[in-house]
């Protein structure tokens, strides 16, 4: 990490978050990604290289520790919770406009949704999701059980409860809060198919948990949504 020279706390924090990469592994690690290789589903952009030395430069600086083959934020690196989450609000706020047809990467959408889906009325029993996309040949399978949610991107073997058809850059709306659930379900861009009783509640299901809850229990050293 190159020093600004100055002896200057915000300088400082630059030095150490300022690379590129570093605030969004900071951002994985707050939701309770912990596993090296999960890190690297969730910034499909980054290179493996480049997020083991993102690692290693965040564990020099005392942020973050491994332990057991994992990766946790210290005290200090939990510490920047309001910090990175307030950045999501402004940048959500001033800077999200609408997506480049680039900048919708499925797989990442995906990931990050999964497990902040609101599964609190379903059935204490597994319930399989399948997500079609319009006009792209990624499918997507979200497999809630009473211990969490898992998602595939190839077909898991088990019978589907629930089909969501929707257009991609609606899912991103929805889930970015740039557009209504009522909204999308009235103008068909997003559909349900399968049992009336659960497709009933889908709505509320595809509602996202606020990301800056997730991850919030670091001492269990688990993800807080497999608690």
């Amino acid at each position: 990490m190159k020093s600004h020279g100055e002896y200057c706390p915000i300088a400082k924090a630059v030095e150490v978050l300022g690379e590129r990469w570093s605030i969004l592994v900071v951002r994985e690690l707050l939701i309770g990604v912990s596993q090296f290789n999960d890190l690297a589903r969730g910034l499909p952009g980054m290179s493996r290289t480049m997020l083991s030395k993102r690692l290693r430069e965040l564990t020099a600086a005392d942020l973050v520790e491994k332990l057991d083959g994992k990766y946790f934020l210290t005290p200090a690196g939990q510490e920047l919770r309001s910090f990175v989450f307030g950045l999501g609000g402004w940048g959500s706020k001033w800077l999200l406009g609408e997506p480049d047809p680039d900048e919708l990467e499925p797989l990442s959408l995906f990931w990050h949704a999964h497990a902040r889906l609101d599964t609190a009325e379903l059935p204490t029993r597994q319930v399989v999701i399948a997500f079609e996309l319009d006009n792209r040949p990624e499918r997507f399978w979200v497999v809630v059980e009473p211990v969490g949610c898992s998602i595939c991107d190839h077909d898991p073997g088990f019978e589907v409860d629930v089909t969501v058809s929707s257009d991609l850059s609606a899912l991103y709306g929805v889930w970015y809060e740039q557009q209504s659930m009522r909204s999308a379900i009235k103008t068909g861009q997003i559909r349900f198919a399968g049992e009336s009783a659960l497709v009933r509640r889908m709505p509320g299901v595809l509602q996202l948990t606020d990301i800056a809850e997730l991850g919030v229990d670091a001492s269990s050293r688990r993800p807080a949504w497999l608690a």
